[in-house]
């Protein structure tokens, strides 16, 4: 198979991965309500995730993984959308979307032999979990320290550092050019796009 089919191949694993993602978020927590002080929700198309996990497994597909691998992203994209859609709707990362695919890669790098996934995950929890801790979970949300562990262990130290820096950028300028810099924003949605990203590009093991 040419790089080419195998990059269009992926990319549809991915693309039915990201529609997985966004029904199971509007299946299991469809009726949930947003808080009042949090976020504003967005409405946001099912097809937008579906293209971004599609764009994400076409360059995946170029660097012509095992298929254990391909299809562990899988499941990390599925929680990656699903995680977002809920965010940007209701303001929360579950912890289905987050926890569970962290237990998964956590144990294969332990059944691997494999350091690079849980330092990973510890780059991106610790940071995250000062924020947090320092804004009583009002600036930075514990969905979001879990989501960020997860990216750490999917992309590795510096995958993860390079993700949250792109979403915090991106984040600031939606922000900025929406006049809504004073007000509470779903990060979520920005990182779990950013770790993707990232993702299409090596991961930590």
């Amino acid at each position: 198979m040419t790089a080419l089919a195998t990059g269009v191949a992926v990319a549809s694993l991915f693309a039915a991965a990201g529609w997985a993602g966004t029904m199971l978020s509007e299946r299991l927590y469809g009726g949930l309500q947003p808080e009042c002080d949090g976020p504003a929700p967005v409405a946001v198309a099912r097809w937008v995730f579906v293209a971004g996990a599609a764009g994400i497994g076409f360059v995946t597909g170029m660097h012509e993984l095992p298929a254990w691998q391909l299809a562990l992203l899988a499941i990390a994209v599925t929680c990656l959308a699903g995680g977002a859609a809920t965010d940007v709707r209701v303001g929360l990362i579950p912890n289905w979307f987050t926890v569970g695919p962290l237990v998964l890669v956590l144990a294969i790098a332990a059944a691997r032999h494999d350091l690079a996934p849980p330092l990973g995950a510890l780059a991106g929890l610790l940071p995250f979990a000062a924020l947090a801790l320092a804004s009583r979970g009002r600036g930075m949300g514990w969905g979001d320290v879990k989501l960020a562990a997860l990216g750490g262990a999917l992309v590795g130290t510096a995958g993860i550092f390079l993700a949250v820096a792109v979403a915090a950028a991106a984040a600031y300028a939606v922000a900025r050019a929406g006049g809504r810099l004073r007000q509470p924003i779903a990060f979520g949605p920005y990182l779990a796009a950013s770790i993707g990203a990232v993702l299409s590009l090596g991961t930590a093991w």
